[in-house]
């Protein structure tokens, strides 16, 4: 989300109206898109790629306000082959004039293919569409993420010696190593799934290890690492009511934070399989309580000025995207920001959802911790309770309404089982 109001909401516009970005009419049709990458982009060795579909799925729209970052996944076919494959481009467009080509041709005299590993190059890294103004990057190439190419290159294939020791005694082999990317935010990270088969070589035994390993532009996978392990040895001492997903490493050279894969299964699966939302979400409410009632050194406080930022600034993009709607958010938001409160910080996930919380047995696993600060403690379960309302990510499961899969009783039920309760509790 931008970092300032989104302007064109101010001034009446709608979506994907911007006088700043008047492009933006055409970057947001995906057949239109679809057409000027079949134009634009280039096949790496002239392979003849076929481009079968392009699909919007993440626009950071005036990111610093002075450029817009649209994030495209391409479907591609090799007709040779039969093989089809899922591509993410990004398109930069800037307001400032000619900065988009004076961009593209700094990056093309840098030669980015040499950045790329060569199991990864499907088209030229960089490209220019002139009628848009628009500069192309072509995953994993990024300008302000290059230790990604370096990791999907091989550069923490020592990380197998750690990985195998988890099995235990041995003389235990690698046999197959696979490095999947499962997300990606232009300029901002990536999340890699490495898959390793291994084999006991007394024994013949076989057993598959996987791991996660989030790249980062920055410093802060170190600062994530630090507080899962002080989180992890609090768990092994019983002080914790609930577990996070267990760190490996952080290569510093890398930016890269190493981590197990999260045992058992995430709400998100478990309200698509049909599980009783109550019974899912009764642990999880107790365990976000818990967590928000941890002793944590976290130096970083969110407070009610922030917070209240991040709604004017979430309510301009609604109005901006939803300009039939404008009158009822602005409504909303105003009585939002009259009803906010400052409360006494305590530890919150700030990025709770269905797909970060994992059950196994009776624990309760938390995982993508990158956001944690201090602030309202009542943040986290509204933030889970409005994912669970916009049914995000759960739209196949059974609605709620009925009383099986009503999520009030959790919710606001009293004792254990009720967030507002617990999460600001005495």
């Amino acid at each position: 989300m931008p970092k300032q109001e989104v302007l064109p909401a101010v001034r009446g516009e709608a979506f994907p109206v911007d006088r700043d970005f008047p492009q933006l009419e055409i970057a947001s049709d995906p057949r239109r898109m679809l057409e000027i990458f079949r134009t634009h982009l280039e096949p790496v060795a002239g392979r003849p790629w076929v481009i079968e579909d392009c699909i919007p799925f993440r626009f950071r729209c005036r990111q610093s306000t002075s450029r817009c970052v649209l994030q495209y996944t391409l479907r591609v076919a090799d007709p040779d082959s039969g093989r089809r494959w899922e591509q993410w481009a990004t398109g930069l467009l800037y307001a400032q004039a000619g900065e988009a080509e004076r961009l593209w041709r700094e990056l093309r005299a840098q030669d980015p293919r040499r950045e790329v590993p060569e199991p990864w190059l499907t088209f030229e890294p960089v490209g220019f569409v002139p009628d848009l103004q628009m500069v192309v990057e072509i995953f994993p190439f990024d300008r302000k993420l290059p230790n990604l190419s370096a990791v999907l290159g091989g550069a923490l294939r020592r990380l197998d010696d750690a990985l195998l020791y988890r099995l235990g005694p041995g003389a235990w082999r690698a046999e197959e190593h696979v490095l999947e990317p499962t997300r990606y935010r232009t300029e901002l990270g990536a999340a890699l799934r490495y898959t390793l088969r291994a084999r006991e070589a007394a024994t013949s035994r076989a057993e598959t290890l996987r791991s996660y390993l989030k790249v980062y532009r920055n410093e802060h996978g170190g600062e994530t690492f630090r507080l899962l392990r002080y989180l992890e040895e609090r768990e092994e001492q019983g002080r914790n009511g609930f577990s996070v997903v267990r760190p490996i490493s952080y290569r510093g050279e890398h930016r890269t934070l190493v981590l197990e894969e999260a045992p058992g299964t995430s709400v998100q699966e478990l309200l698509l399989q049909g599980r009783d939302p109550s019974e899912v979400l009764r642990p999880v409410a107790r365990a976000v309580a818990a967590f928000n009632r941890g002793h944590l050194e976290i130096a970083t406080l969110n407070g009610l000025e922030d917070q209240l930022a991040d709604v004017r600034r979430a309510s301009s993009l609604v109005r901006w995207a939803c300009p039939g709607a404008r009158a009822e958010v602005e409504a909303i938001t105003a009585a939002v920001v009259a009803g906010l409160e400052e409360a006494p910080p305590a530890p919150i996930h700030r990025d709770l959802k269905t797909d970060h919380v994992f059950l196994s047995g009776e624990r309760v696993v938390f995982i993508d911790l990158d956001s944690v600060v201090m602030g309202d403690p009542v943040r986290d379960p509204a933030h889970l309770f409005a994912h669970l309302t916009a049914r995000v990510g759960i739209g196949r499961a059974p609605p709620p309404g009925s009383s099986r899969t009503s999520t009030s009783p959790t919710f606001r039920g009293p004792g254990a089982g009720a967030f507002p309760c617990t999460a600001r509790g005495p």
